[in-house]
């Protein structure tokens, strides 16, 4: 008996010692969890620097790099916009916080404006400086147009009045009340525009010195007034140009030089013609709208200057207007805003209101290849992203690129080297 009571004993005590040695030694250690499958149920968050603490190996000092162990993915996830255009997103930096107008960077890389409030013309340095250009005040500006120089300008006001001021000389001078769509001269010493008389036989294109003195009459205007866009072409050979309708789908774009000159014109693919020179006179770049676009404006070109004027007139595949692009200083490429795919309304190349608050993204063209490529989708330092551009223009050296926001008046820039 005393025997088979010691067998039992013996086999409950190897039960008993197994037990042990399982929980001691294959028990889980995984944390108790909050039923949600989430650890740390007391909301006291775990020490993540806890097991780096430790001295292993670490003789040193030097904490571990606890972040060594993210791939490059995790990375490029967190790195945020890039400082330079790269074809992605991209920081805009503000320079003006508002109320900027016509807009333009003069041959030191400096900026000039007209703020809507002040009534006032400033001038941005590289350093960051405001400076005021001139001391008076030209309230209520409706236009401005700036020389080629930028040291002179035109304003109109909504009284049709308009003064001619150099802010170099601070001489100012009253130009004629039936003056409209002034263009300066390549050399900022004379100007044209057109005579807007309410005679229609006496509207006239003329030429005159910049401060309105020695008017003479180049082309005769009458009803066609709204055809003629005043535009003086860098190399001096032509002051307007002349778009008859030909048809529903098509233009005829006539170059109007200053001494009568007989050029060769170009047909456009689309109407509502607008134009811009290359700096050397080389290309034109201009807009026009047709049904194949839905009505929006779609980017050409076309050579501007000598024998060749008005051949090789190809489409350059961007829905975008010409006066939303600018030309790098050698004249061999092109940067545009384009409203964002698809966000253009149809007929938006009729009615441009429509395209207020479409977002743009900017692209380079290369007009000797033809190639376009995205450059940057704008975001600005505090995260926003709804910028209409207007206003290009580029720093002297190329590698700034410079807008104002349509909506906001905000001056911004955007590195693109």
């Amino acid at each position: 008996m005393n025997r088979r009571l010691l067998i039992i004993a013996f086999g409950i005590g190897i039960v008993v010692l197994g037990l042990l040695l399982y929980l001691s030694f294959f028990r889980s250690t995984t944390p108790p969890t909050n039923g949600n499958g989430n650890e740390n149920t007391n909301a006291v968050l775990p020490n993540v620097n806890g097991s780096v603490n430790r001295p292993v190996g670490n003789t040193n000092g030097v904490l571990p790099n606890v972040n060594s162990r993210n791939t490059n993915a995790a990375a490029n996830v967190n790195a945020g916009p890039d400082e330079v255009a790269k074809g992605g997103e991209t920081t805009v930096q503000t320079l003006v916080t508002q109320n900027a107008y016509q807009t333009v960077v003069d041959a030191q890389g400096n900026l000039r404006y007209y703020d809507r409030a002040t009534g006032q013309f400033y001038k941005l340095d590289a350093n960051g400086n405001l400076v005021l250009l001139a001391g008076m005040k030209f309230p209520d500006a409706e236009a401005v147009t700036w020389s080629p120089s930028k040291n002179q300008v035109i304003v109109s006001f909504p009284d049709d009045s308009n003064l001619f001021y150099d802010f170099d000389t601070k001489k100012q001078a009253t130009l004629p009340k039936e003056g409209e769509d002034f263009s300066f001269a390549p050399t900022s010493g004379q100007i044209a525009f057109k005579f807007n008389a309410q005679n229609p036989d006496d509207r006239y294109l003329v030429v005159s010195n910049a401060d309105g003195t020695s008017i003479k009459p180049v082309e005769s205007l009458g009803e066609n007034g709204d055809k003629v866009q005043v535009n003086w072409s860098p190399n001096d050979q032509v002051i307007a140009t002349f778009t008859p309708g030909l048809n529903a789908t098509s233009q005829e774009v006539i170059f109007v030089g200053k001494n009568g000159e007989n050029f060769k014109s170009t047909i456009t693919e689309g109407r509502g013609f607008e134009g811009q020179w290359s700096p050397s006179g080389q290309y034109l770049v201009y807009s026009t709208y047709s049904a194949d676009s839905n009505f929006n404006p779609m980017l050409h070109i076309v050579n501007g200057q000598g024998d060749t004027i008005g051949d090789d007139n190809r489409s350059l595949d961007l829905q975008t207007w010409s006066d939303k692009c600018t030309f790098a200083k050698s004249g061999s490429s092109l940067y545009c805003a384009v409203p964002n795919a698809g966000q253009l309304k149809t007929g938006s190349g009729i009615y441009r209101e429509q395209a207020a608050n479409v977002p743009d993204t900017f692209y380079r063209v290369d007009l000797q290849s033809g190639s376009v490529q995205k450059i940057a989708i704008p975001v600005g330092t505090d995260g926003s992203r709804q910028f209409s551009a207007v206003n290009l223009g580029l720093s002297p050296d190329g590698s700034t690129l410079y807008f104002t926001d349509a909506s906001s008046g905000r001056v911004m820039s955007l590195n693109v080297q």
